[in-house]
């Protein structure tokens, strides 16, 4: 008798403590994937300005996306100079081995202009835009989001618990202050 409950008690917690560790388990590499990007991003940002340059990204948007894929790249500016130490941002390992990433953008293209600024024209002229790209793991929350603000260079992060649909964008009270 003693067996049977010390089995069924087992069985409870095991039923409340697995999914709770897999959204934990979600939370924290969708943040290390937003906090990598948004480092890197950083890096590219502070090369183009201090180099007065121009520095163009691209981000690679899809679902189902395995770890390790190409999560973003960034080509040397037309005078050849490296715009960053790696010029491709791969997306971190998942645990989970079935876990894919999904990644959206409201633009998969733009550049960081030689003034820290964001440009989305091809030529360098800045634009008073926001950009998201904006990240989840199985399509199931939490979404994160990094924000690029146009003219002022700004990069930051976002967080979108409700949903993990990257078509959603994270509102503007949901990024961090800066």
């Amino acid at each position: 008798m003693e067996i049977m409950v010390t089995v069924a008690v087992l069985g409870v917690v095991a039923a409340v403590v697995v999914p709770a560790n897999q959204s934990q388990w979600r939370r924290e590499r969708v943040n290390a994937a937003a906090v990598e990007l948004t480092s890197w991003l950083q890096v590219i940002a502070q090369t183009s300005d201090q180099r007065l340059t121009r520095c163009d990204v691209t981000i690679t948007a899809g679902a189902n996306r395995a770890a390790g894929a190409v999560l973003a790249t960034v080509v040397s500016n037309p005078s050849g100079i490296a715009c960053a130490p790696e010029s491709t941002l791969n997306l971190p390992a998942t645990v989970l081995g079935a876990s894919t990433y999904n990644v959206g953008a409201s633009r998969t293209t733009f550049s960081f202009t030689p003034r820290g600024a964001i440009s989305t024209d091809g030529v360098g002229t800045a634009v008073n835009e926001n950009i998201q790209i904006r990240i989840s793991i199985d399509g199931q929350s939490p979404l994160r989001c990094v924000q690029l603000t146009g003219l002022l260079g700004l990069i930051r992060l976002g967080n979108n618990n409700a949903t993990g649909n990257v078509a959603t964008a994270c509102a503007p009270d949901q990024f961090n202050r800066a």
